[in-house]
């Protein structure tokens, strides 16, 4: 057995046991099985053993932890938050459009049960994950699967085609180039964040390499739609800071931006010359009718032609097309499937999980700037506001890509919703076990810190008294000061 093999056997079967007992055990395992996608891998035969469904095996392994442990959500987290309920809501309008719509397709039956089953895993990604150290953990497990797949790219896996890699790297859900340039551009801002947050240049170093071989496997797709994403990012980002530190976020995006050209070839630029082209390019044209179609679809049918119908419809709308063709936008995608109701209700879950994450920005200046945590002899630090930021701007980004690439029920933008929830989550833990009364956000007059309180971080890992004790104490004398 190759030994990439043997590692990958020995995490999923202590990750498939552990979450019997520890729930966040199964969702981290979840993580990496949805990045590595083993089947696919070189050495999947390997572990073919274990089944053809290997992320079903762990889902169900962290579902029976949950039922037999039963996470206790406290100090005011919430498990049907407003932006879950919304994608509640909007599975029954996709199920729905099943009846309403022009017909029921293989295709919209298999969207329907996808979405059902990533919503069942987003409420137990809200019940298990409810303290900093819980967040911190899943979004490690998440750019270590970010740094395999750039491993695999720098390492010349995948299918390449003129230059251009074009799939065969990361999981199903994002197999294709486009499709993997919407998750790297999600998942740079988290990069970023644990970059600042690292106690050590072993850490920033570490997280330098995956910054790299993201950006590289980025440059690798030649996706367009990227630079879109990348740009409502860096905006996110700037926009988040206090007003005096934010030209030297400019300073450092410009900086950034300079390093990451210095990975790109002739190649890239060729392909990003043919926007200003796109009126001569069979491709962006193509897109064009398409968006068209939809826009003629829903005026046809306003509650929308069915969850996974715009595939087959679209050879009605588009004059001398004879075969499937995808919407290559999201919201046309949703409004010709689903119609108004159904646009409103997924535009309403991205405010509203957007506007959670910048409450949860403000209130962080109230609490501990910078919590310590400590997993066995792991140590880090946990950063509420710079977490909330770069969740906010890597689904700024993602919407900002899907605006050319259609991802209306893509797993990890919905695992990126659920845990904004998990996020407001955690910053309750913290106001409660920090002797927070309450979260709020600063008051205009109050300067904009950034730096830790006085005495230095807080220390969580399994909530205990003397932690909560020892913050309060901080704060009190931080108020009196």
């Amino acid at each position: 057995m190759p030994l990439t093999a043997l590692a990958f056997l020995l995490v999923y079967v202590v990750g498939v046991g552990t979450a019997l007992l520890y729930p966040l055990a199964g969702i981290v395992v979840y993580i990496l099985v949805y990045h590595i996608n083993p089947e696919t891998q070189w050495w999947g035969s390997s572990v073919a053993f274990l089944g053809p469904r290997m992320s079903l095996i762990v889902a169900i392994a962290t579902l029976i932890g949950m039922l037999v442990r039963w996470p206790k959500l406290e100090h005011g987290a919430r498990q049907f938050a407003g932006p879950y309920v919304l994608g509640l809501l909007l599975l029954a309008v996709a199920g729905g459009s099943l009846l309403w719509g022009l017909g029921i397709g293989e295709r919209g039956l298999y969207q329907a049960e996808k979405f059902a089953k990533i919503l069942i895993f987003v409420f137990i990604l809200i019940r298990c994950v409810r303290t900093p150290l819980e967040y911190h953990a899943v979004v490690v497990a998440w750019l270590v699967g970010v740094l395999y797949i750039g491993y695999q790219a720098l390492g010349g896996g995948g299918v390449v085609i003129r230059g251009r890699l074009n799939e065969g790297i990361g999981g199903p859900d994002f197999a294709e180039s486009s499709d993997l340039a919407v998750h790297l551009v999600a998942t740079l801002p988290w990069i970023g964040a644990l970059f600042f947050m690292a106690r050590t240049w072993l850490g920033r170093g570490a997280l330098l390499v995956v910054g790299a071989l993201a950006v590289n496997t980025l440059i690798m797709t030649r996706t367009r739609n990227a630079l879109v994403g990348l740009a409502l990012v860096m905006l996110g980002c700037v926009l988040a800071l206090p007003r005096g530190y934010r030209l030297r976020g400019v300073a450092a995006v410009v900086a950034g931006s300079l390093m990451a050209v210095q990975l790109t070839d002739p190649g890239w630029w060729s392909r990003m010359a043919t926007i200003a082209e796109y009126k001569t390019d069979p491709a962006s044209l193509g897109r064009l009718d398409y968006w068209w179609a939809a826009l003629a679809m829903v005026r046809d049918h306003p509650l929308g032609i069915g969850i996974g119908n715009f595939h087959s419809a679209v050879r009605d709308y588009v004059p001398g097309l004879t075969e499937e063709r995808g919407c290559h936008s999201t919201p046309l995608a949703c409004l010709a499937e689903l119609g108004y109701f159904g646009l409103g209700v997924f535009a309403l879950a991205a405010v509203v999980a957007l506007a959670r994450l910048g409450r949860v920005r403000r209130a962080a200046q109230a609490l501990p700037q910078t919590l310590e945590l400590k997993w066995w002899r792991v140590r880090t630090r946990f950063h509420l506001g710079w977490h909330a930021v770069a969740l906010r701007a890597g689904l700024l980004g993602y919407l900002g890509c899907g605006l050319f690439t259609t991802r209306t029920f893509s797993e990890n933008y919905w695992l990126m919703i659920g845990l904004s929830v998990c996020l407001w989550n955690a910053s309750k833990y913290i106001a409660a076990t920090s002797g927070a009364a309450e979260l709020r956000p600063r008051a205009a007059s109050e300067p904009a810190e950034l730096p830790s309180p006085a005495g230095g971080p807080a220390i969580i890992g399994e909530p205990c008294a003397a932690a909560a004790s020892s913050l309060h104490q901080r704060l009190q004398s931080h108020a009196h000061a």
